[in-house]
This record gives structure tokens, sequence and C-alpha cells, in this order.
């Protein structure tokens, strides 16, 4: 797999996981920013929009997190 290539086409998956990782440690607002920075980056990866708003449940951003499924789920069709 060309991994140039792949993040050429969508720059945020490195974000993304870190985002991720520091979720699981329990960083959540870094691991919000970390998304937030995902989406400003590449606003078509739908994987950033499900990964925040799954955070913002979490964080009991109820609205936020259905604005960032809905956007989630339109991007991905």
């Amino acid at each position: 797999m060309n991994y140039n290539r792949l993040l050429d086409s969508h720059p945020s998956i490195p974000l993304n996981i870190i985002g991720v990782e520091k979720a699981d440690l329990g960083e959540l607002e870094t691991a919000l920013r970390y998304f937030t920075e995902a989406i400003e980056i590449d606003p078509e990866d739908p994987r950033a929009y499900f990964n925040r708003a799954t955070l913002k449940v979490k964080l009991g951003d109820i609205q936020g997190a259905r604005n960032d499924f809905i956007n989630a789920n339109k991007l991905s069709k």
C-alpha cells in the first residue's frame, strides 16, 4: 500500500488516530481538539465527524454530537 498517497488523499488520518488514543487515555478535551483539527484539514472525512460526535456524547454535548453524526452520515454516502 502506498501510505503517502493515502495520506495525501486523507490528511486527517494521523489526527484521527491521535484523537482516538487521547480519548482512550481519558484526555477528552485534547482528543476533541485533534478531531476538530482533523475536520478543519479535511472537512470531507466522515470518520473525523463520527469520532468527534462520539466524544461529544461522552462530554454531554448532545446537540453538537447530533450535528456531527448528521455530517458523518452525509459524507459517508
